[in-house]
């Protein structure tokens, strides 16, 4: 392939292989480095373009393949740190714990249906209108027996 087919028709598919790469790494210096990075692949393989039907297609996937393995590369001491960042100091962590035993321990002394529609919402995360079809309680109901629940909790 001459460098003017090359310019052509690889070029102007720049900007569809940046979304590609903006979609999947999330950053916009890594996007562009991907995208530079898929031109080079591209023109030292720009002997055996010629045979490509779809470049846009080929390009994509390209794409794709080179910004997973940015995302693999990346340093795993990185994302544990980040990870760490988020958790609460052990301290913490046991009185959350102790929190969480207090709260179920006030659940099971809900009444059967309270606790069974409190549970629903906030452990399974339903909507009241799915609570509503598996029950066959109206929305309005189990506002209202939730909330009772939650202030019994509260108390």
């Amino acid at each position: 392939m001459t460098e003017r087919a090359f310019h052509t028709v690889w070029l102007p598919l720049q900007g569809r292989f940046y979304r590609v790469a903006f979609y999947l790494l999330e950053d916009e210096a890594d996007a562009k480095d991907a995208v530079q990075e898929l031109y080079l692949k591209l023109w030292t393989l720009r002997d055996h373009l010629e045979l490509i039907r779809e470049p846009a297609a080929y390009g994509s996937l390209l794409m794709k393949n080179l910004c997973i393995d940015r995302i693999r590369k990346r340093k795993p001491r990185e994302a544990l740190r980040e990870d760490q960042a988020d958790d609460p100091p052990p301290d913490r962590q046991l009185e959350l714990r102790e929190e969480l035993k207090d709260v179920l321990g006030k659940m099971d002394a809900l009444p059967p249906n309270q606790r069974k529609l409190l549970g629903m919402r906030v452990l399974q995360g339903l909507s009241y209108d799915e609570i509503s079809q598996q029950t066959g309680l109206s929305p309005l109901n189990i506002r209202v027996q939730i909330s009772l629940a939650r202030k019994k909790i509260k108390a």
